[in-house]
């Protein structure tokens, strides 16, 4: 049985879409049922922000129907929310490109030190990296459907609420350090009054 949803029977005028490069902003062409596509432009690999593997979850043939995509696709089902939010973000910055460039070099950062640091909640520091310079945050999150927990964790990021778990006060520390590595990055700040909260935030600046 074939799931309704890839079924091209049941395709509406929504299953051609057109999104922007999140990296470039040339616009790409998506089928409802493209796993990615190649910006022509930059190389750049875009994962299509309209796949939504929340149907998993209640389906009774979620194993086979996921079992039946592509490993690589398997292994970046992590990237799609970030897809869909930094797309989300570029639309909402439209004609500000260096705020954009800005949140482009903080996400990036983010990713970096995340990966170092493999502590904190990863997913929520680089929304807010990509956030920070956006008005009315929460509507975006809602926007790309971003989950309850998720969303509160990118609020007390965007607000540095502290919030009593250790998760949290590690990411707020990554966060941090994200946002100098940024503004370091962009000649905001004199390098030599930098002090980091984090072991490897030095090492990435130099």
């Amino acid at each position: 049985m074939q799931c309704p949803g890839q079924d091209n029977r049941y395709w509406n005028g929504d299953a051609v879409f057109e999104i922007p490069c999140p990296t470039c902003g040339n616009i790409l062409e998506f089928f409802k049922d493209d796993s990615q596509r190649s910006c022509k432009d930059c190389g750049n690999k875009v994962l299509n922000p309209r796949i939504d593997f929340g149907c998993a979850a209640y389906c009774p043939h979620a194993e086979q129907c996921l079992g039946s995509m592509p490993p690589e696709l398997l292994a970046k089902q992590k990237n799609l929310f970030k897809d869909k939010l930094s797309i989300a973000v570029r639309k909402h910055l439209t004609g500000k490109e260096e705020i954009y460039k800005r949140a482009t070099i903080r996400t990036e950062f983010a990713e970096e030190l995340c990966d170092k640091e493999q502590r904190g909640f990863p997913a929520a520091i680089v929304a807010a990296s990509l956030l920070l310079d956006c008005k009315n945050p929460q509507e975006i999150l809602e926007q790309v459907k971003g989950d309850n927990n998720l969303n509160e964790a990118v609020k007390n990021l965007l607000q540095s609420k502290p919030v009593e778990s250790e998760e949290s006060h590690e990411s707020t520390d990554i966060f941090h350090d994200v946002c100098l590595l940024t503004d370091c990055k962009t000649d905001q700040l004199d390098n030599s009054s930098v002090t980091f909260k984090t072991k490897n935030a030095g090492q990435i600046l130099h």
